[in-house]
């Protein structure tokens, strides 16, 4: 019996835990977005230049390129600067760009645009373009365009800036996705001291083009299935359980009051009731109520009766005497509730 019951409360928490596992698998998303990469890109946008030297004892050469070595004013004839914005996709792509250029001069509390323009360079189903542009600065004119700016303004400045200022725009298209394009590189070109000095800073960048993508999830649906079998077997077992344990508890209950009075009303003639139990120092206890009045019968003894009423329950003893030996039979019954 204490196995049977604790083999129901297992099942109680092992049923509770498949409700859980029910309720924890229906929270779970079959499906779900996901991000996919369509492509990667980057981009690019750097300066290079070649000085044209007046011939000079500094340096065995009349041209000078970026790196090799400083620029001084006074041996510097011309400047051409070549500005180039690369792209590259890993996957065919269309590519949209769009430069604008801005030359300008400037000293102090003034400034002056020496060129300017624009370009675009639209390419489908590339994996690389370039939009490139050469500015030719000619420093023996821009040297005597700023002394006489500073002649008219009476207000010298120690120090000028030439500037290239481009500005890329544009879109980058790989399946349906676009992304858009816009960044600014501007290279100074500082005299100071007798010196021309290069400042500004290349431009780079790379990223992914992506997309997002729903993905199913197959083994939700798996999940859900193997705890409703879980909960159904542990239900079902449960039940089994319950309805054995109560079964048990039937077959145990004493007999209703009903049953050991149509028991023993054939035999009222011969029964006798008592207010005492037996006494007798040898007993026989008698397995069934049948068993004692065949002894009572054969001994043509009375059968005695002794009722002991409880809170529910009516204990009987029955018994018949032979000198020293008593055969004894008990029955226990639960007592008839009356309205």
């Amino acid at each position: 019996m204490r196995l049977i019951v604790l083999a129901v409360l297992v099942l109680a928490l092992v049923t509770l835990f498949a409700v859980y596992s029910v309720v924890y698998t229906q929270s779970l998303q079959p499906k779900s977005q996901s991000t996919v990469t369509l492509a990667t890109y980057s981009l690019r946008g750097s300066y290079n230049y070649v000085a044209t030297l007046k011939p000079n004892d500094v340096y065995n050469s009349t041209t000078l390129s970026l790196g090799q070595g400083a620029l001084f004013v006074s041996i510097t004839k011309l400047i051409n600067v070549t500005y180039t914005c690369t792209v590259f996709l890993s996957q065919p792509g269309d590519v949209d760009l769009n430069a604008s250029y801005l030359v300008t001069l400037s000293g102090g509390a003034w400034n002056k645009t020496l060129a300017s323009g624009s370009q675009s360079n639209q390419q489908t189903g590339t994996t690389s373009a370039i939009a490139s542009r050469s500015f030719l600065l000619n420093m023996t004119r821009i040297l005597t365009l700023e002394k006489e700016i500073e002649a008219e303004l009476q207000t010298p400045s120690p120090t000028h800036l030439v500037q290239i200022k481009p500005t890329i725009t544009g879109s980058i298209t790989e399946s349906g996705r676009v992304v858009p394009v816009y960044f600014v590189t501007p290279l100074n070109l500082t005299q100071s001291n007798g010196a021309i000095i290069p400042g500004g800073a290349s431009y780079y960048n790379q990223g992914n083009i992506t997309s997002m993508t729903e993905v199913t999830n197959g083994s939700v649906y798996n999940y859900r299935y193997s705890s409703y079998i879980f909960l159904s077997v542990s239900i079902l077992l449960l039940g089994i359980c319950v309805f054995y344990v109560l079964r048990i508890e039937k077959k145990a209950e004493p007999a209703e009051v009903d049953s050991i009075e149509k028991m023993i009303r054939p035999y009222a003639e011969v029964i006798a009731t008592t207010t005492s139990l037996p006494k007798g120092e040898s007993q026989v206890v008698m397995e069934k109520w049948e068993d004692l009045v065949k002894v009572a019968d054969t001994l043509g003894k009375p059968i005695l009766e002794f009722l002991d009423r409880g809170e529910g329950f009516t204990h009987h003893v029955f018994w018949v005497v032979d000198t020293d030996t008593t055969y004894l039979f008990e029955s226990t019954t639960k007592q008839k509730w009356v309205p």
